[in-house]
């Protein structure tokens, strides 16, 4: 892949996979330009390129981030019980295990942007293609101002394009954060009971902030999901009333997220360092995607950290665990945080890629089926029938949700994606 220059070459990096290369007048899809500063007619020459999501490369595409999407969520939820709830140590320490998440997400984030390069033509074989992290720039270039950093590299942190990023940041944070709580404060049945309200929120969110009108099938096919989630949660088990609120804040922030996210992406896109040079394109590249991706990563994983990490220290959750905890020299014990922290991280990835690929609110609707399977799993798939009844319906909800998106995704040439930031 050829590297993006800034001193007006005429050559374009390659088109994203699910795009027809034979088609010379594609553009980015108009979901993933600026929300504010694009101009209206950007906006109309943007819309005029179209994505051919039913290509079967497309459609692999689709249905394997949206496979992985639901794998490493389950895994981390599954990972979390493991944590909080079983075995000798049930570590109680919700605000110091986010800051760990925090810390091997940083950490990860570094070293896999390397491996990623190594490995590009397994990941591209698998579809994994929006994972690879764009070249550095040949030769660096100072910033200017505050902030470290090659400029253009993934790595780049300047304070004058972060702050746009604090808002998403802090959704996160709160995110990691009151989730944490709500799954230690509160045995799993009314931890996945109280996250049943993300889907309303998702619905209203997607309603308002993406000026959408839902047509009818969605919103069945989606209060169908919540409702079948509903009746796979319900059992009788001691309420918890802190983790049930938590749980309630919990799922107003996670329904919050991918949207802000998306938002993020679009304003990264506009803020790179290298822009369009080809005479007459409009939108970014597939390149400047692939930078946008990495780079957004990090902005927000570093402000996280510049949140969680100092308030988990103030609040004394490290200390506590110094002095309380006497299986800190347990090797298994690091082992499950290290493990929480891969899997935390490569749910951040994926979350990025199913906001990019799909929409908000497909991300928040995959998290049902994936709850459901995953309430069957730490039940030991010994579930009364009404909960098992509950379980086939939000599956074949998802399906007819799946069903319509597919529908709407080809009922109109000119649209990309049906779910567009405004």
């Amino acid at each position: 892949m050829p590297h993006h220059s800034r001193a007006g070459s005429s050559s374009r990096p390659k088109s994203p996979p699910w795009d027809d290369p034979d088609s010379p007048s594609l553009k980015a899809s108009n979901s993933l330009l600026p929300l504010s500063t694009l101009s209206n007619s950007a906006a109309v020459a943007s819309n005029s390129g179209r994505r051919h999501w039913d290509t079967p490369m497309g459609w692999e595409m689709f249905f394997g981030v949206i496979a992985l999407y639901m794998i490493t969520g389950a895994g981390m939820v599954s990972q979390e019980h493991i944590l909080f709830w079983t075995g000798v140590y049930k570590f109680n320490y919700p605000m110091f295990v986010a800051a760990v998440q925090l810390i091997c997400a940083q950490v990860l984030l570094i070293y896999f942007a390397y491996l990623t390069r190594l490995i590009s033509p397994i990941l591209r074989a698998l579809r994994l293609g929006f994972a690879v992290a764009p070249p550095d720039p040949v030769v660096p270039q100072k910033v200017q101002g505050w902030g470290w950093g090659a400029r253009g590299s993934i790595l780049e942190f300047e304070w004058r394009t972060g702050r746009k990023f604090i808002f998403a940041s802090a959704v996160f944070s709160l995110k990691i954060l009151i989730s944490n709580f709500a799954f230690a404060y509160g045995q799993f049945p009314v931890y996945q009971m109280s996250r049943i309200l993300t889907i309303p929120f998702a619905l209203f969110f997607a309603t308002y902030l993406q000026s959408q009108t839902l047509p009818v099938p969605i919103l069945s096919s989606t209060l169908s999901i919540a409702f079948g989630l509903f009746m796979t949660s319900l059992r009788h088990v001691r309420f918890a009333p802190e983790g049930f609120i938590a749980g309630v804040f919990s799922s107003f922030f996670t329904a919050l997220y991918p949207f802000t996210l998306l938002q993020a992406y679009n304003i990264m896109l506009e803020n790179l360092n290298t822009a369009p040079t080809s005479p007459g394109s409009v939108g970014p590249s597939y390149e400047d995607h692939q930078r946008a991706f990495w780079r957004l990563l990090y902005y927000i994983n570093t402000f996280s950290l510049m949140f969680v990490v100092p308030l988990s220290i103030i609040t004394g959750a490290w200390h506590e665990v110094y002095r309380t905890c006497y299986f800190l020299d347990a090797g298994f014990f690091w082992f499950m945080l290290g493990l929480s922290g891969l899997l935390g991280f490569i749910c951040f990835v994926f979350m990025l890629a199913m906001v990019r690929v799909t929409s908000p609110l497909d991300a928040i609707i995959a998290t049902g089926p994936r709850a459901a399977s995953t309430t069957a799993l730490l039940s030991y798939f010994k579930m009364r029938i009404y909960s098992w009844v509950g379980f086939l319906m939000t599956w074949l909800s998802a399906l007819w949700y799946l069903k319509d998106r597919r529908a709407m995704f080809g009922k109109e040439g000119s649209r990309d994606r049906i779910y567009e930031m405004r």
